[in-house]
């Protein structure tokens, strides 16, 4: 008898896959990250400002002077001319005309801003005794993984919370292949 059976089926490690992919795209709201870290904040006040504005110019003009209190001059300004509007006020920055944007929350790095890179999240390729996953090569993801690397937000591989959760999930579908099997099994999980 053989020391290693295959008792997955190439069907159960992409379910396997699409579950780690779903754990990994749900702790992306939660602001959780692969390399266990979380609640980390922007480094950036200007992005968080805009991140929160829906990215949407953020400008310093167009805030009115007082009126005239007394009411001597009734709708005229006592200060000035007011200011001309910035043209494009509220509107999306370059970048983002016509994408959705699927969070503005700002009280921690949540890797959320329009979805695009969580939705890019695909199981890629089925192994004899695994699966790849990974993000799409479209768009800019590669810069926006690298870039965020540098800053301690990991998005690739995953977190031990979510290793121990991958391995429940395996040996739930491993046991439901093995029902009838008569001697003892040790199931090794490794990442």
């Amino acid at each position: 008898m053989a020391d290693k059976i295959n008792i997955l089926t190439p069907q159960d490690w992409r379910k396997i896959g699409t579950f780690a992919n779903k754990l990994i795209q749900n702790d992306f709201g939660e602001g959780k990250f692969q390399n266990n870290k979380s609640n980390l904040q922007y480094l950036s006040q200007q992005y968080k400002k805009q991140k929160a504005n829906g990215m949407r110019r953020v400008t310093k003009g167009g805030v009115l002077k007082d009126f005239d209190p007394s009411h001597d001059y009734p709708g005229k300004r006592l200060y000035g001319k007011k200011k001309r509007v910035a043209e494009g006020k509220g509107q999306r920055l370059r970048g983002f005309f016509g994408q959705p944007i699927e969070s503005t929350n700002t009280a921690f790095v949540d890797m959320t801003l329009t979805g695009r890179l969580k939705k890019s999240l695909i199981v890629k390729e089925n192994l004899p005794n695994g699966i790849r996953s990974g993000y799409s090569t479209s768009d800019d993801n590669p810069g926006k993984i690298e870039g965020n690397r540098k800053y301690g937000r990991e998005v690739l591989g995953l977190s031990d919370e979510n290793q121990e959760k991958v391995k429940d999930y395996m040996i739930g579908l491993m046991k439901n292949h093995v029902k009838d099997f008569n001697q003892s099994i040790s199931i090794k999980v490794t990442f």
